[in-house]
């Protein structure tokens, strides 16, 4: 989880910030040093004696992250690449002046940033927001008409855009709660009402036995989500390190913008896994600032996040567009080389999330059969089947071609239907699938193309996805995120009646939205102990 120090503004997938006096570590003693790089080692050769025995599972996984951090962890201090964080052989920080003078270039004409910024703002913190910013100051009918034409168009923004997250049968249930998160306090009381709204979910069915998906997991590409068993490709770290580097910069232009000192940028990494960024600035002027030159400081880097997925999906569909010839070129030469689909194997159960029964296609299928339709839609490749399957509804029925007993080619029907896993419309039916060639060589020159184009619409689609994640998370009025300080000012008005200073008033929003978010958070739990 990401923090805070005292003279670090430092950014995680999941902006932690607190503020303490931060002291430059102690360089570790190389005994320990030693140490630690051999039990990494140990943990490597553990992890692989467990994938070569019994495969992959949990424990091979959490193993070789750890081993992997250990032992990465352990070399870097060795040779002073970087320097201890919080848990000295968990946690390191990287830091670099370099790129200082980068971001005080692009300040210098970054007036228009701050209105992404207050956008931000409005987006993040919804009516609460606009009515620290301009409500209060109209004050009477005008600031009553000012906050409902805001309600409305958060209603029709949050309609647009997040309707079909909530078309999900498992999601509906949090539609109402959500909207009204949203338009009281933005993506940071969406984000808030989300992970409430499902945790009681998730323990309202622990009594009714029906189990839940983890809602709140470590992500790391490249290994499967603890609990879910969904792998996120290895090229997210690219759109990772994007969506760190634009929040991180955006917090460091705006301070400069504000004439504010930057000390240095860098990096917090679990290993070799980059997990936060910070932009270390002089709190002594930097404390100074006014309140609301504070909230554009603090909005800048989720605004920024947000503001990327436009960017990010603008993008996405120029590369499509732009490159159709080159995707018929490669549908025609794929055609070419494959003729359909074959089974490969049939599995005994299939599971997600915890559940597990037994697969549909068990005893229907065979290897080697070869699929020809799904419901009367000829078939002829990987994507055409899954689409087949995925919008189907009910009972399917696959044409198959088959080899009898006497190994002649016949033609049989297959009937079954998928077991559609807790509401959330995944529909798995237990079978490994493969594209049938023909000995056809398809063009080198089209396919190396293909893949191009496609590893960088996974990058765009992963830095839309995460950019939304990280801008929706840290305007959570919760420390240790962003919009935990920024909700300290802009709710702090409400809170008048008590009579209370404001430092007095702040810790008490703190610690409202703090207990909010514990709750939270151990509501989201309860999935994990019921898959023990």
């Amino acid at each position: 989880m990401p923090f805070k120090p005292k003279h670090h503004h430092v950014h995680h997938a999941h902006e932690q910030k607190k503020d303490t006096t931060f002291k430059k570590p102690k360089p570790l003693p190389k005994r320990s040093l030693n140490g630690a790089l051999i039990l990494g080692v140990l943990g490597l050769i553990l992890a692989a004696g467990i994938f070569f025995s019994v495969g992959e599972n949990i424990y091979f996984w959490t193993l070789l992250i750890l081993a992997i951090i250990l032992t990465a962890n352990a070399i870097f201090l060795r040779f002073k690449f970087s320097t201890p964080f919080l848990l000295p052989f968990v946690i390191t920080m990287v830091k670099t002046k370099h790129t200082i003078n980068f971001i005080y270039s692009i300040a210098h004409h970054s007036k228009w940033f701050e209105k992404v910024c207050l956008g931000g703002m409005f987006l993040g913190f919804g009516i609460a927001g606009v009515d620290y910013w301009y409500g209060r100051k109209l004050g009477g009918w005008k600031r009553i008409v000012v906050l409902a034409v805001s309600a409305v168009l958060l209603g029709v923004l949050f309609e647009v855009t997040m309707k079909f997250l909530f078309s999900v049968p498992l999601f509906a249930p949090l539609y109402i709660p959500c909207l009204i998160g949203f338009v009281f306090l933005g993506f940071g009381g969406m984000t808030l009402a989300m992970m409430l709204g499902y945790g009681v979910l998730a323990l309202n069915g622990a009594f009714f036995g029906q189990q839940y998906c983890p809602s709140v997991a470590p992500v790391i590409p490249g290994a499967p989500i603890p609990g879910l068993g969904t792998v996120i490709p290895l090229i997210a770290w690219v759109s990772l390190a994007l969506v760190l580097i634009i929040h991180e910069f955006s917090h460091g232009i705006l301070m400069a913008y504000y004439k504010e000192k930057i000390k240095s940028v860098g990096l917090l990494l679990a290993g070799i896994f980059p997990i936060g960024a910070f932009v270390e600035q002089d709190d002594k002027t930097f404390n100074k600032l006014n309140d609301k030159k504070s909230l554009m400081v603090l909005s800048a880097g989720s605004a920024s996040n947000l503001f990327s997925i436009a960017i990010a999906v603008i993008l996405m569909v120029a590369i499509g567009f732009a490159s159709q010839s080159l995707a018929t070129s490669f549908n025609s030469e794929y055609n070419k080389a494959y003729s359909g689909v074959k089974v490969l194997s049939v599995e005994d159960k299939v599971s997600f999330c915890g559940i597990t029964v037994d697969a549909p296609a068990k005893g229907k299928f065979l290897p080697g059969d070869i699929i020809s339709s799904v419901n009367g839609v000829d078939i002829n490749s990987l994507s055409s089947l899954n689409r087949a399957i995925f919008s189907s509804s009910g009972e399917i029925e696959f044409s198959v071609q088959r080899l009898s007993d006497q190994n002649l080619p016949i033609i049989t029907v297959v009937s079954l239907t998928p077991y559609t896993f807790m509401d959330l419309n995944l529909k798995k039916i237990g079978v490994e699938f493969a594209a049938l060639p023909t000995g056809y060589k398809m063009d080198s020159g089209i396919v190396a193309s293909e893949t191009i184009v496609q590893m960088i619409l996974q990058i765009l689609l992963f830095w839309a996805i995460l950019s939304f994640a990280a801008g929706s998370f840290n305007y959570l009025p919760s420390d240790p995120f962003d919009g935990g300080r920024m909700g300290k000012i802009i709710l702090a008005p409400y809170f008048a009646f008590m009579g209370l200073n404001k430092k007095e008033t702040q810790v008490l929003i703190g610690r409202i939205f703090m207990w909010l978010l514990v709750i939270a958070l151990v509501l989201n739990m309860v999935p994990y102990l019921t898959m023990i």
